[in-house]
């Protein structure tokens, strides 16, 4: 095993692909470049940092009948493919989803660079809603809102379904444009207009 030849002074311990030889660790680690190093087993895409993100006042959305209107899609697409799993979700995985819509909407990605996450969460479905329902407003108030709804789900979420339970009692499966579907606690179906929630 010979040296680096980045920096001459430690083995070359792994073959990298962007420079056709091999490297040394420190190397490979400190001189990645994300369209020569994607695919790499090596190479980790940036964390994103969700938290960071710009977000409405928790007040503001409660206050604000156009801010919730902007978040109902997006939660009650939720509830709805969770009733599609027989109410199986977890909160883990609806935060995911938040943070799917977050990389299309504050991050710019695009959906098909999105596909493999997609297709593991099963939530093409909530994009298509979101994405129909969405199309009037505003991207950067949309990445607020859509900042704010990850936020809560964060908060509140304790490792099973509590998040995802209080988005049924107040969003209900998604029906059609501002229409959601509630189930009550004897199991009924109650359908409610956004203003109603």
């Amino acid at each position: 095993m010979g040296k680096c030849p980045l920096c001459g002074s430690r083995k070359a311990k792994r073959q990298c692909n962007a420079r056709a030889a091999p490297i040394c660790p420190l190397c490979c680690g400190t001189s990645r470049e994300p369209a020569a190093c994607e695919g790499c087993t090596f190479f980790r895409a940036p964390a994103r940092r969700y938290d960071t993100l710009p977000r409405c006042p928790t007040q503001e959305m409660d206050g604000s009948t156009h801010l919730q209107q902007i978040a109902f899609p997006a939660e009650a697409a939720v509830c709805s493919l969770d009733r599609d799993h027989e109410f199986a979700l977890r909160d883990a995985q609806a935060i995911a989803i938040f943070e799917l819509l977050l990389d299309l909407y504050a991050f710019g990605d695009s959906r098909e660079s999105l596909a493999s996450p997609i297709h593991t969460l099963q939530c093409g479905s909530v994009l298509d809603i979101v994405e129909r329902e969405l199309r009037p407003y505003d991207p950067a108030t949309i990445a607020r809102v859509l900042a704010t709804v990850r936020f809560v789900a964060c908060r509140r979420a304790s490792g099973g379904r509590h998040h995802i339970d209080v988005l049924h009692q107040y969003c209900g499966a998604f029906v059609s444009t501002g229409v959601g579907l509630r189930i009550l606690d004897d199991g009924t179906e109650m359908v409610v207009a956004r203003r109603d929630l």
